[in-house]
């Protein structure tokens, strides 16, 4: 992740500096990915660098936690707007990223970034970026309605969290690895989702 010294430059060289990295990203996959062509194309010196990003692993993390913070973002206001309806605000925050991950920056971009099985053996093992992930979520359980569901406590709710995150992940993954488009996507997801809806969700008088 950046240190705190990128996060203190002007907003401007920050954008410079991360259109740079973005444009090294959609020109090659991970393995090739080469720091000295981000230096170059953003005019800062080797030793500037190293000082807002300790390596590319550094990077990725990074570009992979901006997506994600966007996501939870999204699900907190749907769940504020739902009324602590799970199963409505998952289903419109899945439209929500969706719709950014088949058009946010451009594909090249896209499919460098989340086609990389080295990115997800370091998000599992870098904590401060589990850690991270870990708070979000847990952020979002007190704004569900618990009332609103089949289930018998908070432990039984973290269960259909889990399932639900599983089946979104698989199914956002056919975007990258199967070249899915939105349409296909979300009919996918919404099969399931349906099934988990009437297994779980209470009638609503």
């Amino acid at each position: 992740m950046p240190s705190e010294t990128f996060f203190r430059l002007p907003e401007s060289k920050q954008e410079r500096i991360i259109e740079a990295i973005k444009e090294e990203i959609s020109r090659v996959p991970f393995e090739n990915f080469s720091i000295n062509n981000v230096i170059h194309q953003c005019g800062i010196s080797r030793g500037s660098f190293y000082q807002y990003f300790h390596n590319k692993e550094d990077i990725y993390l990074y570009l992979i936690s901006t997506y994600q913070h966007l996501i939870f973002q999204n699900a907190k206001e749907k769940l504020a707007e739902s009324g602590g309806d799970f199963f409505a605000a998952l289903e419109a925050t899945f439209r929500h990223a969706v719709r950014m991950l088949c058009y946010k920056d451009s594909k090249a971009f896209r499919h460098n970034l989340f086609c990389n099985f080295r990115l997800y053996e370091m998000l599992w093992s870098h904590s401060a970026y589990t850690e991270e992930s870990r708070e979000e979520v847990e952020q979002l359980f007190p704004l569900v309605d618990l009332s609103l569901l089949k289930i018998d406590s908070p432990e039984e709710f973290r269960i259909l969290f889990g399932i639900c995150m599983i089946n979104c992940l698989k199914d956002v993954a056919g975007i990258f690895i199967s070249d899915d488009n939105e349409q296909k996507v979300l009919e996918n997801f919404l099969q399931k989702l349906a099934l988990l809806r009437r297994g779980y969700a209470k009638e609503q008088n």
